[in-house]
């Protein structure tokens, strides 16, 4: 019995052995300077923070200090109410927009409008048909 049971014992953690996954802790993409969104989900906000219409991710913040491995130090507002030391999950990058992206003036790929045909809205957006 003793041996069935030293088979087995030995079969089960040559298995277990097998399956146990390597523990490699991702880089965390946030760094000191960065510039985060919070989730306000564990945030107490007294303005309407139960309407459905509020944002779910506030800020812009930027990370101004690591603390420990997964903890990092926000640069908030002076007025806000709230502790400033947050943990990484309830971050995301904030990315920022920039306007030049947008408008590319390339003198070369210019035209020259003869007339506007017509005009489209399409989600705040105004398109153009033109000659």
């Amino acid at each position: 019995m003793t041996t069935v049971h030293n088979t087995v014992h030995n079969t089960l953690k040559q298995i277990y052995i097998k399956q146990i996954p390597i523990y490699i802790e991702k880089e965390h993409p946030f760094h000191v300077g960065n510039w985060v969104l919070v989730d306000n989900k564990n945030l107490q906000i007294k303005a309407g923070s139960k309407c459905p219409l509020t944002n779910k991710w506030i800020g812009p913040y930027e990370v101004t200090t690591a603390i420990g491995s997964h903890t990092y130090q926000l640069e908030v507002l002076h007025g806000t109410q709230w502790h400033n030391v947050v943990y990484y999950t309830l971050f995301k990058p904030f990315l920022r927009k920039d306007k030049s992206q947008d408008i590319e003036e390339d003198k070369d790929d210019a035209y020259k409008v003869e007339s506007i045909i017509s005009s489209k809205r399409n989600r705040g957006v105004i398109k153009y048909r033109v000659i």
